[in-house]
């Protein structure tokens, strides 16, 4: 292993630990603020979280990941495994947009429902126990890059 590919590695993982880690935490924050009286206070304050932890790690995690991907991809292209986690870390993307949206909505003085927030932040656990899931075990039962 390069080291190139070693420091690809550490800043796709740096990357998704800010990225998933950050919206977890705002999204969990966020649903029990929105309980309670100081929610106008706060919907400002966690939207500026997710710009500034959550969307600069999942740029770092993106860059470094597709980084990776590109320099593999004569044994990335018929790994299953790989193809199933680029599914689920789109999806994890996309629900990470969809709560940024909710939460600008909400700083914006919308109605924010607390159950979604949770949602979104269970949604983002379970994406990411399916990708570990994918990258661990994948190449052991999928074939493919190790």
């Amino acid at each position: 292993m390069t080291g190139l590919n070693l420091a690809l590695r550490a800043l796709h993982l740096f990357g998704a630990i800010l990225w998933v880690g950050g919206a977890v935490v705002v999204a969990l924050t966020a649903a029990t603020a929105a309980e309670t009286d100081n929610r106008d206070a706060v919907a400002g304050l966690l939207r500026r979280a997710v710009l500034r932890v959550a969307t600069p790690g999942m740029l770092l995690a993106w860059g470094g990941g597709l980084s990776l991907l590109v320099m593999g991809w004569a044994g990335y292209q018929r790994a299953g495994w790989m193809h199933a986690k680029l599914l689920f870390v789109l999806l994890a993307a996309a629900l990470t947009g969809v709560l940024s949206g909710r939460l600008r909505r909400w700083a914006d003085g919308a109605e924010v429902s607390p159950a979604f927030l949770r949602g979104a932040a269970y949604g983002l656990l379970t994406l990411v126990a399916l990708v570990l899931f994918m990258v661990f075990w994948g190449p052991l039962r999928m074939g493919g890059v190790d």
